[in-house]
């Protein structure tokens, strides 16, 4: 008897857990960008984007919103599994997307546009500086027909 009551009380603590486990990782919340550097020089001196990112489980969903423009805003959002196969997106400047889990806290993110690779991007979270780093290229496939590279690191704004 003893033992179904610890079985019991086993199964009793992994179903209380589970919706713990499912829950947003401390990676998630807002962030706000904090230092950019982009290859080509072409970093405008206004340039502000504060991002959303959701890691929940096996999936990981961001929305941009960069108002460099303040008078015209660009918001982007994309959501994924991290399984990395392509995804028809709508996007549009991309319309595929793959995600891919790396390493603890860390995912690529591959944009496609009809087929091309246009934009690979390396994410990590780092818990220390409680902040996502993004390192990416941008193909020679880019809407003005350029390349670049980049490295943007976003801080918490919200606990």
């Amino acid at each position: 008897m003893r033992h179904l009551a610890a079985a019991g009380l086993g199964m009793f603590s992994l179903l209380a857990a589970a919706p713990a486990l499912a829950a947003p990782g401390k990676s998630s919340g807002d962030f706000e960008e904090s230092h950019a550097y982009w290859s080509n020089g072409q970093l405008p001196a206004t340039f502000h984007l504060t991002i959303t990112m959701t890691v929940d489980g096996d999936t990981v969903s961001y929305r941009g919103v960069n108002s460099t423009d303040r008078d015209h805003p660009h918001v982007a959002t994309w959501s994924g599994k991290l399984d990395g196969k392509r995804y028809a997106f709508d996007g549009g400047y991309f319309d595929h997307m793959a995600l891919m889990k790396t390493g603890p806290d860390e995912f690529m993110i591959e944009k496609y546009r009809n087929g091309d690779l246009v934009v690979g991007e390396f994410w990590r979270y780092t818990a220390e500086g409680d902040e996502w780093v993004r390192h990416g290229v941008v193909a020679r496939a880019a809407a003005d027909g350029t390349s670049k590279s980049y490295i943007e690191t976003f801080r918490r704004t919200k606990k």
